[in-house]
């Protein structure tokens, strides 16, 4: 990863195992250097808070309400900015398990998340054997066991699905919410890739990306074990600008995610003080979190942005595949 190929450094290497989408790298940073407009006091200092920016929070709820178009209305206070995804992951398995617990999630999966869910929180990824996608029937014999070593559990659903990058339709996302509610499991949406889909002639009918929050989950679970997580890496060609967020109306959890790098204070009682300084620990830069809030509110450059992204996806896609097929290499159609 020291060395990638670019087209300025051809002798480089090109690294298959990273989900990381430089095509429209140039727009991103285009967009960037027109942003870049440092304000002291939101930029500098403390004030803006560990929970993310008011500008960021404001124009995520927005996406979430119209791109994603959430059932009930999403505010800036249900969101919660992380330093990417994987921190959004860490502090929700760090603020829900127990140790010990085990978090079902269905194989094959991202092989990240054994360190994204387990490290801090010391729980264990409970792999589900196969994953049926019309319902939730290997969850329940999965739980079972779980039931029997008499441990936690709790459901991380990945859509689009990584590695396979399938969405799943409505039905199936209520199949598993009714699994949590029947089993009072904390089910987490990990929606990291909503704007990625392109088309693939050899799948001329996909099942198009629904969120959780357009569902009519409110009737089906209770809603503060719902959470929804989203990020700039993979969507918006930038890996390492490092931004997240975690969707919920948990106040419970956005407590604990906020305290995150206050275990010594915890653990010695501390005072307060000292708890609210130790959350710079989980603290995205606020000149970033700004940066992505501009890309969010302008509207017709996102779009276009997105357009642009799919059409280009779906080019590189069939580059890469007749390759494979040119040499008889298997690959899997997404």
């Amino acid at each position: 990863m020291g060395n990638p190929w670019s087209p300025s450094n051809p002798s480089g290497t090109v690294i298959l195992r990273l989900a990381e989408n430089s095509l429209l790298h140039d727009e991103v940073v285009e967009f960037f250097n027109k942003q870049i407009n440092v304000q002291p006091a939101e930029h500098l200092t403390y004030c803006t808070g560990p929970r993310g920016s008011r500008r960021l929070r404001s124009a995520a709820a927005a996406l979430l309400n119209d791109d994603f178009q959430s059932k009930e209305i999403i505010t800036a206070d249900n969101i919660l900015i992380t330093p990417g995804v994987a921190s959004a992951i860490d502090g929700l398995a760090w603020s829900i398990c127990e140790d010990g617990d085990g978090i079902l999630v269905p194989q094959p999966f991202y092989n990240g998340f054994t360190v994204d869910l387990l490290n801090r929180s010391n729980a264990r990824v409970s792999k589900v054997r196969r994953y049926h996608r019309e319902g939730s029937a290997y969850f329940e014999v999965r739980l079972i066991s779980e039931r029997k070593s008499k441990s936690g559990v709790t459901n991380h659903h990945i859509s689009p699905h990584n590695p396979l990058g399938r969405c799943y339709p409505a039905e199936t996302l209520r199949a598993f919410i009714r699994f949590c509610a029947d089993n009072q499991l904390h089910f987490i949406s990990d929606e990291i890739y909503a704007k990625s889909p392109f088309a693939n002639p050899a799948i001329p009918s996909p099942v198009p990306f629904i969120s959780t929050l357009s569902l009519d989950y409110q009737s089906l679970i209770d809603p503060s074990l719902v959470h929804i997580l989203y990020g700039a890496s993979k969507d918006f060609c930038a890996n390492g600008i490092r931004l997240g967020l975690v969707c919920t109306k948990n106040e419970g959890i956005m407590g604990a995610m906020s305290s995150i790098g206050s275990v010594l204070s915890s653990q010695y009682n501390l005072p307060s003080l000292i708890i609210e300084i130790s959350r710079i620990f989980s603290w995205s830069p606020h000149l970033l979190q700004d940066i992505w809030a501009a890309m969010l509110e302008d509207r017709e450059w996102l779009e276009k942005f997105m357009t642009k992204k799919a059409e280009l996806m779906a080019e590189n896609y069939k580059i890469a595949t007749t390759f494979c097929s040119d040499r008889g290499i298997n690959y899997y159609e997404m």
